[in-house]
């Protein structure tokens, strides 16, 4: 079941466009003169036409371009855009078939009768008619699986696979039904670069992105268990992946028995000079179980890196409070390590150009902010990461918290079972210095993301400040 976001996307492009579409088609009736005799036809019009670019538009954004993460800062900031865009197009689209039926009362049979398929008896318009009901409900059946049901992660992909087909049943509505958008010039280039470039966005994700997309052949280095999460440490067998810390790969385990369906998991550690690149994969569904067959020097590939969420870690303008929930901590682990360990780091000399130029935070001169990282768990069996985050303090230049607090990070487990849930206001008791000056990060179950950021806006915390990792799709 589609888990729907509060947090704060950007859709005044997608206004824009659809501003646009309908501007393009009001000037092309003024100037054709060309109007409606049943006013009904025009919020329909309205309707099948918003739908129709912003379905589109949603295409687009799951083709995982890195232009387009770039401007939503983030791929997960993506999808939640492409999840919630989808649902206004269902939405809106409704409206089409419901404005023209209006038409029919008050015959109320053949108003319902409208929502059905027709025999066309050889007549185009109504072999228009029909592909616009296929499409009409093939995308009802699409987002009811996808909204209505709690759909296993595979399952959920294999629905969008379909979104394509719906694209081209559209086209084909648009074509044959041969009204507005084939009649007036601009608006049809305007519809069919849109349709377009929808169908080559799914086209390139459905069958190009596993060969043209950025992957890196890597074998599987070491393989440990930490309760009920797997750690697996990745090499790579040819091309280096350049990555930061908090991103997220997709990975395609190539084994016997493993679905070779890309899945998506953060990076839970930081670069290193080894090239290697570690994974904290929690084994909760049909899938991760299955990943428990991986053995070390299994070939497996990964897909990325994706996300932007480190990224005002690394500009160290402000000190951080780092707040990971469950498994949403492995992002964070990471930017722990440059945190600790920005004190013994390389000369620039020492570093290639292409190291100095994508990690500033392995050069000396680079000072890490302040952290303040907290690992919030249900109960203390939770604590799969515990270790190794406490690892990292004894193997920095602080070996102990005594000093880690001294040069002003803070480290803290907290268990809701022994401690009730976690609060802005005991974080603020917690970290040092005004909540004003510091950059809070969050990932983990949405509702403790909601939760937190309402009660530190409370606290007078704006909303600039908060960077939140939000991939919450199915």
């Amino acid at each position: 079941m589609i888990k729907t976001t509060k947090l704060k996307q950007k859709y005044a492009h997608v206004l824009l466009i659809v501003l646009t579409t309908l501007a393009i088609w009001l000037l092309s009736k003024w100037y054709y003169k060309d109007g409606f005799e049943n006013v009904f036809k025009y919020p329909a019009k309205v309707a099948s036409l918003t739908a129709t670019v912003m379905m589109c538009w949603a295409i687009i954004l799951s083709a995982r371009l890195k232009f387009i993460e770039y401007y939503y800062k983030g791929l997960d900031k993506v999808y939640q855009a492409h999840k919630n865009i989808g649902i206004w197009a269902f939405i809106i689209i409704l409206l089409h078939p419901f404005f023209l039926a209006l038409e029919k009362l008050p015959a109320i049979g053949e108003f319902i009768k409208y929502f059905w398929f027709k025999f066309p008896d050889g007549d185009r318009y109504v072999w228009g008619e029909n592909l616009g009901i296929l499409a009409l409900l093939s995308f009802i059946l699409l987002i009811v699986l996808t909204i209505g049901f709690k759909l296993k992660y595979h399952v959920w992909k294999k629905t969008h696979e379909y979104m394509g087909l719906l694209m081209i049943i559209v086209l084909g509505h648009i074509i044959v039904i041969d009204g507005d958008i084939a009649a007036y010039p601009l608006l049809k280039i305007w519809m069919y670069a849109f349709l377009l470039l929808a169908i080559i966005g799914f086209i390139y994700i459905r069958f190009l992105y596993r060969f043209f997309g950025p992957r890196f052949d890597c074998i599987v280095a070491e393989k440990q268990h930490l309760g009920d999460v797997l750690k697996l440490t990745f090499s790579p067998v040819d091309r280096i992946m350049d990555f930061k810390p908090s991103q997220f790969v997709y990975l395609v385990v190539n084994k016997k028995g493993i679905s070779k369906e890309p899945h998506p998991y953060s990076i839970a550690c930081g670069y290193n000079l080894k090239d290697d690149f570690v994974l904290g994969i929690r084994q909760c569904g049909d899938y991760t179980r299955k990943l428990e067959a991986i053995e070390p020097g299994d070939s497996v590939t990964a897909y990325g890196p994706y996300g932007m969420f480190s990224d005002d870690f690394l500009s160290a303008q402000k000190d951080c409070i780092f707040i990971g929930g469950g498994i949403g901590i492995t992002p964070f682990l990471g930017m722990w390590h440059v945190a600790l360990h920005s004190e013994d780091q390389l000369s620039s000399e020492d570093m290639p150009q292409r190291l100095r130029i994508m990690h500033p935070e392995i050069i000396k001169t680079w000072k890490s902010p302040r952290v303040s990282l907290f690992y919030v768990v249900r109960d203390l069996k939770d604590t799969s990461f515990d270790k190794d985050i406490r690892q990292e303090i004894d193997s920095s230049l602080f070996h102990g918290f005594a000093a880690l607090e001294e040069r002003g990070h803070h480290y803290e487990l907290h268990s809701s079972a022994d401690k009730g849930r976690i609060s802005a206001d005991y974080i603020k008791q917690r970290v040092k210095g005004d909540l004003q000056d510091k950059y809070i990060f969050i990932c983990g179950p949405l509702p403790m993301a909601k939760a937190l950021i309402k009660q530190f806006k409370v606290l007078g915390v704006k909303n600039e400040q908060f960077i939140v990792e939000d991939f919450n799709l199915v």
